[in-house]
């Protein structure tokens, strides 16, 4: 603001001096026009669609890697059957054949029975 000037008499006259406030003036950001909104928001749909497509793919090669591992188990699950089958059908073929031996055994036993008491029969005949 410019300064009043005083002229000089002879006479002295107080001159009373105002100050403006000063304003503060707050800058804003320039409003943004719909081609630039649109423009962020295609750009932050972009980064969230990458984001979410290499989301999608670790999850898939994650998938991948568990049907692996679920094939691997299938296929060990089936040996461990197969396996299992077969030691059943032998356990089966080894009672089979303790049965038929534990009956040879006791037909041997009551053979053995006879000849001793043929043998005793005949030492009590001469």
């Amino acid at each position: 603001m410019p300064k009043k000037k005083v002229k000089k008499t002879s006479k002295k006259k107080t001159v009373k001096k105002t100050t403006a406030k000063k304003r503060t003036v707050k800058k804003t950001a320039p409003a943004k026009t719909s081609a630039e909104f649109l423009s962020s928001a295609l750009k932050e749909i972009e980064q969230q669609l990458g984001a979410l497509q290499g989301q999608k793919k670790g999850m898939e090669r994650d998938l991948y890697l568990l049907a692996l591992d679920f094939n691997d188990t299938q296929n060990e699950e089936n040996q461990l059957r197969d396996k299992i089958s077969k030691l059943v059908e032998r356990e089966s073929h080894l009672n089979t054949k303790k049965t038929k031996l534990k009956s040879e055994m006791q037909s041997l036993q009551e053979k053995i029975t006879k000849v001793t008491q043929i043998n005793a029969e005949m030492k009590g005949m001469t």
